[in-house]
C-alpha cells in the first residue's frame, strides 16, 4: 500500500512537471501574455465572475497574440449567445435591437459631420449596431468592458448614459417618487428601477418609443391629430424606424396589460390603471397641440413665408416638447410633463404663431409700400412728362403768335 501511494505521488509530480514545460492551448495561462499590454482590461476582467472559466481568446480569438500580430476579434452577439442565448433572444425582440436603424432613419444624421455623429449619435445608437456576421447589438453598451456585470448593467445609472439630454428618461425617473426613494435609500428593492418596469433586455413600453399607435379609434379628434404627428415623424425620420410604435389598438392594449401586471406587483391594479390613463390623457393633449403646430407651419410654408428648413425646425422643436410631455407623464416627472413638455409646446405654438403673423404683416406692409412707391414714381414721371409737354406747347404757341415780317415792295 505504501509503495502504491509513493508511485501515485511520483506520477502526479511527473505530470505537473510535463504540464509546466508544455504551454496550454487556451485558458487562464494565456491571459498572462495579454496583461503585459492590456493591464487595464485584465484588471477589469479579474473583477468579473467569468474570469474563473474564460480566457481572453474565448472572446477575442487567437489572431492577435502579441505586438505586430493580427487584430483581436471583437465579440459580437453571436459570440455572446454561446453562453447567453436567452439574453440575446430577448434583446433581439426589443427596441434596442433597432437602435442603429433608428439613427440612420433620421435625414439630418447623414448631413452632419462624421466627427459630430461619432461622438454624439453613434455612442448610444451602437446598441443596435449591425455586424458583418448578421447579428445586432453591442453588449458593452450596457455591460461595461471587461467586467460585463449583469448587476452593473441593471442599475439606473447605466441607463442614464444614453437616456438623458434629448432622451431624458433617466432624468424623468430620477425626479419621480421612485427616483427619490432610490436616491435616499439606495437599491433596496423598494423603489422600482428601469429594468423593473421595462425588463433587462427587451426594454418595451405600451406606447412604443415615439408614443403612437394605429388602428380604429372611438376618439376621432385624437386619431386625426396622431395621423398628422405620424406623417411629420415619418418626414423627420424617427417613424421610419421599425418597432417604434404600435401597429394596432389590440397590440397596444396587450402591451398595456403587461405593463399593468408589472405595476400591480407593487400597487393596486386599479391605481396602476388610473395612473397610466392619466399619461394617456396628457399624451392626447400633447398630440392635439402638436397637430396645431404642424398645421401652422404648413400654412405659412404654403404661403411662401418660410422655407422647408424652417418648417422642419418648427416640426423638430414641437416634437421635442411633445416627447417630454409624453414621457414625463408616464414617468411622473412634473418638470418634463409640464415645464419642458406641454407648457413649452403650447408656448412655442403661440410664439411661432405671433412670429408668423408679424412676418405676414411685414410682408403686407412691404407690399403696400412698394405699391405706393411705384405709384409715387409713376406720378412723378407723369408730372415731368406733363410739364415738358406744356413747355413744348407754350413754345409752339409763342412762335405761332408772333407777327410775320412784311416783305419789301
Amino acid at each position: 500500500m505504501r509503495r502504491y501511494l509513493i508511485l501515485c505521488a511520483l506520477l502526479a509530480a511527473l505530470s505537473l512537471a510535463v504540464q509546466s514545460l508544455v504551454p496550454a492551448a487556451c485558458g487562464a495561462d494565456d491571459d498572462e501574455d495579454c496583461r503585459s499590454c492590456h493591464n487595464g482590461a485584465a484588471r477589469d476582467f479579474d473583477l468579473s465572475t467569468k474570469s474563473a472559466y474564460l480566457s481572453c481568446t474565448d472572446c477575442h480569438g487567437t489572431e492577435h497574440n502579441g505586438p505586430g500580430t493580427g487584430e483581436p476579434g471583437i465579440p459580437t452577439p453571436q459570440t455572446c449567445q454561446g453562453c447567453h442565448a436567452g439574453e440575446v433572444e430577448r434583446f433581439n425582440a426589443g427596441k434596442h435591437y433597432y437602435g442603429w436603424e433608428a439613427m440612420e432613419a433620421v435625414p439630418t444624421f447623414s448631413e452632419m459631420p462624421a466627427a459630430v455623429t461619432e461622438e454624439g449619435c453613434v455612442v448610444c445608437h451602437k446598441v443596435g449596431y449591425v455586424w458583418e456576421d448578421g447579428s445586432r447589438g453591442r453588449c458593452d453598451s450596457c455591460h461595461s468592458r471587461h467586467k460585463f456585470s449583469a448587476e452593473e448593467a441593471s442599475k439606473p445609472e447605466a441607463c442614464g448614459t444614453c437616456h438623458a439630454g434629448d432622451h431624458p428618461h433617466y432624468e424623468m425617473w430620477a425626479e419621480s417618487k421612485h427616483g427619490m426613494i432610490y436616491a435616499m435609500e439606495g437599491d433596496t428593492g423598494r423603489a422600482p428601477t428601469c429594468v423593473t418596469c421595462h425588463g433587462s433586455h427587451e426594454v418595451l413600453t405600451a406606447w412604443g418609443f415615439i408614443g403612437l399607435r394605429e388602428g380604429d379609434e372611438d376618439d376621432v379628434e385624437w386619431a386625426e391629430a396622431r395621423a398628422k404627428v405620424k406623417h411629420t415623424l415619418e418626414t423627420m425620420g424617427p417613424a421610419r424606424a421599425p418597432e417604434v410604435m404600435r401597429a394596432s389598438y389590440a397590440e397596444w392594449e396587450s402591451a398595456r396589460e403587461g405593463m399593468i401586471d408589472r405595476c400591480a406587483e407593487c400597487h393596486a391594479e386599479s391605481y396602476a390603471r388610473r395612473e397610466l390613463e392619466k399619461g394617456d390623457a396628457l399624451l392626447r393633449e400633447a398630440d392635439l397641440a402638436q397637430a396645431k403646430v404642424i398645421d401652422l407651419a404648413n400654412t405659412f410654408y404654403d404661403e411662401g413665408l418660410i422655407d422647408d428648413r424652417t418648417r422642419f425646425n418648427i416640426y423638430r422643436d414641437g416634437t421635442a416638447h411633445r416627447f417630454s410631455a409624453y414621457m414625463g407623464g408616464f414617468h411622473n416627472s412634473p418638470e418634463h410633463a409640464w415645464d419642458e413638455g406641454y407648457l413649452a409646446l403650447v408656448s412655442g405654438l403661440v410664439a411661432e404663431r405671433d412670429q408668423m403673423v408679424q412676418t405676414k404683416m411685414l410682408s403686407m406692409i412691404r407690399g403696400k409700400m412698394g405699391l405706393l412707391l411705384g405709384l409715387g414714381i409713376a406720378g412723378a414721371v407723369g408730372l415731368v412728362v406733363s410739364l415738358v409737354s406744356l413747355g413744348l406747347l407754350f413754345r409752339f404757341w409763342r412762335r405761332s403768335s408772333r407777327p410775320q415780317a412784311k416783305g419789301r415792295g
